[in-house]
């Protein structure tokens, strides 16, 4: 096997690696070189033919217009409503805010608690500045009570 049918299948193997995920591009084309120069190859046809082989090997893969990344922003942002307007020269959509929904008040036991000691004292004016107090709380307690 010739030095440039080696450097060819060896480049086929590290695409294949690269475009697999197993390896990053910079690696493959470290290992490459590494490899071209352990067995010489180098030396044999010159670093300048190496590297001519391994552009070769990427070249297909990286045949991409040299906007790529804008005209992949702009399929991205014409398929989203909220990016549309960028393209298309509509007006922007009025930001929607998400609305916060308050939990419902939940009384805590120990309001409960000391509502039932304030009842069992017996004295309706300490009763009404305690709820006067809890505000929040007296619809639950009032509860309590038409339950009980």
């Amino acid at each position: 096997m010739s030095s440039v049918t080696y450097l060819v299948e060896l480049c086929r193997d590290y695409v294949g690696w690269w475009q697999d995920g197993m390896l990053e591009k910079l690696d493959a084309v470290d290992c490459i070189q590494r490899h071209a120069m352990l067995a010489g190859i180098v030396d044999e046809i010159g670093q300048d033919e190496v590297q001519r082989l391994m552009g070769e090997a990427f070249a297909p893969v990286d045949d991409l217009p040299s906007d790529y990344a804008s005209q992949l922003v702009m399929q991205w942002e014409l398929a989203d409503p909220r990016d549309r307007w960028r393209w298309t020269g509509e007006i922007p959509p009025a930001q929607q805010v998400a609305a916060i929904e308050k939990p419902p008040h939940r009384t805590a036991q120990s309001t409960l608690d000391a509502f039932h000691f304030v009842m069992s004292l017996g004295d309706p004016e300490r009763l009404a500045a305690w709820l006067r107090n809890h505000p929040d709380a007296a619809a639950a307690l009032l509860e309590t009570l038409e339950a009980a």
